[in-house]
């Protein structure tokens, strides 16, 4: 009878965690996010526009053309190509921007309060 009272319990508590959400926003992808250490930066120039790329590996974290910050699917469809090339940002870049890119460690701009 113990058992069954416990897994009763557990189902309506794991029913009632799910019905208010708080699952999704557990799972949810975080509304900020830091750029790990070791990342680099690539600025490309392509048809008179320039491209910057912070990046590490084979992820995308910051993305801008013109100096205008691109949005999240920008930066999926350049994960999707890093992957595609090799799991390496480095050869998407190479492939797309040949001879045209310059490349930096990325350091972190600190906001003035």
């Amino acid at each position: 009878m113990k058992k069954i009272i416990v897994i009763v319990t557990l189902i309506l508590i794991i029913g009632l965690l799910s019905a208010c959400g708080w699952r999704e926003r557990l799972l949810a992808t975080p509304d900020e996010y830091t750029v790990p250490d070791g990342s680099k930066v690539a600025v490309c120039e392509k048809d008179d526009d320039t491209y910057k790329f912070v990046y590490q590996l084979d992820g995308v974290y910051l993305y801008y053309i013109n100096d205008i910050q691109q949005d999240e699917d920008s930066v999926d469809y350049l994960i999707e190509q890093a992957y595609l090339n090799g799991s390496s940002v480095e050869n998407y870049l190479a492939v797309e921007y040949p001879n045209s890119c310059t490349f930096s460690d990325y350091v972190e701009e600190e906001v003035e309060e």
